[in-house]
């Protein structure tokens, strides 16, 4: 295609008319996804999500549900803990055959460099983990959650 084709008043018109129907399209988009719909986020929880990791590869894991956090908070006492069950459950899902283990065995027995990967990945893009955070003094975290 030539440079004065791509100028063209038709060509200009034409990408004017596809960014409007894009747009509206986008707008429309977002307004379906803030709908609530129980039925959705029912069927969302019991499917296997997969995504390809930069570096692990196919990634497959089960996003937790309230029942996983019920689990979590009576078995679990320090934050550290609590991160390794939520790890081990969201991967049981998408890995039944995976051995039952308690947080502290899935801890000790997981890999660094891949246990790295996927805190770091679940901490920052899925939201299902939140990244501990230093005091605002500077302080260490004691691994225990106020009362």
């Amino acid at each position: 295609m030539k440079k004065e084709d791509i100028d063209s008043p038709k060509n200009l018109a034409l990408t004017r008319e596809y960014a409007a129907k894009l747009e509206e399209y986008d707008q429309q988009q977002v307004a379906k996804a803030k709908i609530f719909d129980p039925k959705t986020l029912l069927e969302r929880a019991s499917k296997i999500h997969e995504v390809n990791h930069p570096t692990l590869g196919l990634l497959k894991f089960g996003e937790l549900t309230l029942e996983d956090s019920e689990k979590i908070a009576n078995q679990c006492k320090t934050d550290e803990e609590k991160t390794a069950m939520a790890l081990f459950l969201m991967l049981k899902k998408a890995y039944p055959d995976m051995p039952d283990m308690t947080p502290k065995q899935f801890w000790k027995k997981f890999p660094m460099m891949e246990g790295g990967q996927l805190l770091n990945y679940f901490t920052t893009e899925t939201g299902f983990l939140s990244p501990s955070t230093n005091s605002k003094s500077g302080s260490r975290s004691t691994r225990k959650r106020k009362r």
